[in-house]
Order: structure tokens, then sequence, then C-alpha cells
């Protein structure tokens, strides 16, 4: 009998879970506040991928991105009554992904200057970035061909000072005074990284082309 009431558990939470996954994220924000926790399973669900791949590229390896994504959902899990709605709740998340990640590299002090494994898929939205239009005919078809996977390969494989930056202005559009401010540094300082960090990643992007 009990392994039949564990059964009839699980098939009624799938049936929730299906009926959940297509609701809008207010709906499902609403119900966790008041304690559902299937509720907030499905926005876990629904964003661990995004939190992971955003974590990822600041962390620069999937061991520190999945510990700051199970950072992140706890956040969210004890600060959900504190989200206002003003912005899109991505939107909100994504603050708190980046946030999260700054917060680890401080308190970790480490500095990884390469990684050898990368299980993401190209985000596409890179083509809409600000590094992106930067680069020339050339370089484009060249990402093209490769989907973009050796330019987020490279990108991951920069030294942390200018990994961060990078990711947060040319992937995620933040501002130098947003970045300068989240990341502690000197404005001078965090637009000298960029173009350092820029410059590297163009000349691995020539050498790929040759």
């Amino acid at each position: 009998m009990k392994k039949m009431d564990v059964s009839e558990n699980e098939s009624t939470k799938n049936i929730f879970m299906e009926r959940y996954h297509n609701l809008s994220d207010q709906f499902l924000i609403a119900r966790a506040r008041k304690g559902d926790n299937l509720a907030f399973e499905a926005i876990v669900n629904r964003y661990k991928n995004q939190v992971f791949t955003s974590a990822f590229y600041i962390m620069g390896n999937s061991h520190d991105a999945s510990d700051a994504a199970q950072e992140v959902f706890l956040k969210i899990y004890k600060s959900l009554h504190k989200f206002g709605g003003r912005s899109k709740f991505s939107t909100w998340l994504f603050r708190i992904t980046t946030n999260t990640c700054i917060d680890l590299i401080r308190k970790r002090k480490r500095y990884t200057s390469k990684t050898k494994e990368l299980d993401l898929e190209y985000d596409k939205d890179f083509s809409k970035s600000a590094r992106y239009k930067e680069l020339s005919s050339v370089e484009r078809e060249f990402l093209k061909k490769e989907d973009g996977r050796k330019i987020i390969e490279n990108i991951i494989s920069l030294p942390q000072k200018y990994r961060v930056p990078i990711v947060l202005r040319d992937i995620y559009g933040y501002s130098y005074k947003e970045i300068a401010k989240l990341l502690k540094q000197p404005l001078g300082t965090l637009k000298c990284n960029i173009f350092r960090g820029r410059r590297i990643l163009r000349d691995i992007i020539f050498k790929e082309i040759k």
C-alpha cells in the first residue's frame, strides 16, 4: 500500500507540474508566496538553465556555476516576497544571479584563467551584443560557421579580471558605470580591462581565421 501511495503522490505531482508548466510567472510567484512548493519548483525548472548559463559565463567553470545557481535559487526562495513586479521577473532573477556570482568570486578570491569544459550551447543573444557589432564581416562569418561556440570558449578562457567585465558588458549589456559599481573598481581600470580583454579576443579570432 505504501508503494501505491508513493506512486499516486508522484503521479499527482506530475499532473500539477504539467499544469504549472504553461502558467505565467506572475501566477507561479503568487502561488509560491502562499507556500506552494510545486509552484516554486516550476519556477526553478523554468529558469535553471538560464541561471546556470549566466553563472557559467561569469564564474568560468561548471562546478562554481552550479554552486552559484543553488545559492541564487535559495536567495529567490527567501526573498520572493520582495519582488515588486516593477520589472520582469527574469530581469530581477538575472540581477540576483550576477550579484551572487560576484559575491562568490570575492569570497573565494579565485582567479581561474582557463577551463577545460564547455557543456553549453551557443547563447543566441550574443549576435545582438555590443561585442558582435564591433566585429568585421570576416569575423562575423567565422562566428556563423562555428555557431559562435569558439568565441564563447575564448571568452570563458580569459583571465577573470577580463572575463567578468566583458561578459557583463558585451553579452549582457551592463553599462560601464553599473559594472564598475558591481565590481567595486575605478571606472578607468574597468575600461582598461575591457579594452585589453577585447584585444586578446580579437587576436585569438584572427589567429583562428588564418
